[in-house]
């Protein structure tokens, strides 16, 4: 991928509080753990808040999406670990936005 069309990816914007996957392996997003937006989101990475299943806090600061191009490469990032959205937050924001996944509006 090119640096032009790096610079074209947008990272989806998540909202403090919202749900996330986050994954300590950033190539193939294995093993994703339930994690909360811990801060106001960057223009490029988020601040991840996890929990292990003991209830250990972690903060996972600089987390890249997992879909950012940027993440090509060798930056240093592979430790920062990568994020999705959560199905039940895809679900809440598509419902939100008003796009139909085919179901047909009540109102």
């Amino acid at each position: 991928m090119s640096t032009v069309e790096a610079k074209k990816w947008t990272m989806p914007v998540p909202k403090i509080g919202d749900v996330v996957l986050f994954s300590s392996d950033w190539r193939t997003f294995k093993n994703p753990q339930i994690g909360f937006v811990a801060s106001e989101p960057g223009d490029t990475t988020i601040s991840i808040l996890t929990f292990s299943p003991a209830g250990f806090a972690t903060v996972h600061n600089s987390a890249h999406h997992k879909d950012d191009p940027a993440l090509q490469g060798d930056h240093g990032w592979e430790d920062l670990g990568a994020w999705d959205f959560a199905p039940i937050t895809k679900t809440y924001r598509e419902l939100s936005s008003g796009v139909s996944s085919g179901r047909k509006s009540t109102k």
